[in-house]
């Protein structure tokens, strides 16, 4: 009986080469399209780019601050802290009104940035401090940073990213460099929630902060506040959870840590001046009155001059008329600009009376 087994079929190399000259083409076009956002510079088409972190307005301060040091040869003063920063000072004023009193002409960027409390800002000082060198790094902080309870959703989210991980000393991933690297990827990374629900809204949002962001990182707030005066309340729903948090105010040492690896970063070259915005004096309502307020400082101030930190006394909240702020945190945009007159005056002051100068940086280069 004849064998009608039928003969086994033979190995394919079709679908072999196939793979091979698509991922052949895939790493052509990568390649094409990497130069193409390398060497003509397309920010000002696709403007948005990230890291993947969660954080965008990071992101946008993080690649603004890179193209202002392209485009100005460097970076001599760093504003360093919240949201009340990202709002609060105007760099371009700061710079102006230090050099009509002063006579030094400074490049000066505001890396504040909403939701940091001084936990990641210690992570983030160091970060900028090793990348960019500035001459100076301010720090403004206050009384939220130092309890242990506040913000910790949004530190555990940034210092836990991969690309942070990695620019902070982990072993990066191919993924983290890639993010870290590559521009094509920094361009898409925008769009990588396109599927989600929400996109159209975060990414518009995205876009506005990114539009009212000026190159120096300053982002004015257009509000104004209305009954400042009126303290806080703990029966309002709005208020109850800040009570509860703020209440029994209490410093907590590992806060104190992160002041204190802040202000170390002066081993690397950077002064380093700590200073508080001028709050609104209900703020403090939340934490039991100015008299706790004044407690905080009693003790903040030895601890940054122990570490040999500079202090800078928070101006008197009553040079800030109510109608230059946006609520009890937040200057808004005349605010910023009234504030950055007088921290000029402030800085300028420290220079004559203490020597403690705003200095000129080298030039510092930034990689395409």
């Amino acid at each position: 009986m004849p064998d009608i087994t039928p003969p086994k079929p033979r190995r394919s190399h079709s679908l072999i080469t196939s793979l091979v000259i698509g991922l052949l083409l895939f790493a052509v076009l990568s390649l094409l399209f990497e130069g193409l956002y390398r060497w003509t510079r397309l920010e000002g088409i696709v403007p948005l780019r990230s890291v993947g972190l969660y954080h965008n307005q990071f992101e946008i301060k993080w690649f603004e601050l890179q193209d202002f040091v392209r485009k100005n040869g460097g970076v001599d003063v760093i504003l360093l802290g919240s949201s009340m920063v990202n709002t609060g000072i105007d760099p371009d004023v700061l710079a102006e009104q230090y050099a009509l009193r002063t006579g030094q002409e400074l490049r000066v960027f505001n890396f504040g940035v909403e939701g940091f409390t001084i936990s990641p800002n210690a992570e983030i000082a160091r970060l900028l401090v090793q990348e960019y060198h500035p001459a100076t790094l301010i720090f403004f902080t206050e009384m939220r940073d130092y309890v242990a309870a506040n913000g910790l959703e949004v530190e555990q989210q940034v210092l836990n990213d991969e690309w942070l991980a990695a620019r902070l000393g982990a072993s990066p991933s191919f993924r983290a460099w890639l993010k870290d690297k590559s521009l094509q990827v920094q361009h898409l990374l925008p769009y990588r929630n396109w599927s989600r629900a929400d996109f159209p809204d975060t990414f518009l949002m995205s876009l506005r902060r990114f539009a009212d962001t000026t190159d120096a990182g300053y982002e004015p707030d257009r509000k104004t506040a209305v009954q400042l005066d009126v303290p806080p309340d703990p029966a309002n729903p709005d208020d109850r959870d800040l009570f509860a948090m703020f209440s029994d105010y209490a410093i907590d040492p590992a806060r104190l840590a992160d002041l204190a690896q802040i202000i170390s970063l002066q081993q690397e070259g950077t002064r380093v001046i700590i200073t508080e915005l001028p709050l609104h004096p209900t703020y403090f309502t939340y934490f039991g009155g100015e008299e706790v307020h004044q407690a905080y400082l009693e003790q903040l101030v030895p601890f940054i001059e122990s570490h040999a930190g500079v202090f800078l006394q928070p101006l008197s909240p009553n040079l800030v008329p109510p109608d230059h702020r946006s609520d009890r945190f937040h200057l808004n945009y005349k605010g910023a600009a009234l504030y950055s007159q007088l921290l000029a005056d402030q800085l300028s002051g420290l220079c004559q009376s203490e020597n403690v100068c705003l200095l000129f940086n080298a030039p510092v280069e930034v990689a395409p």
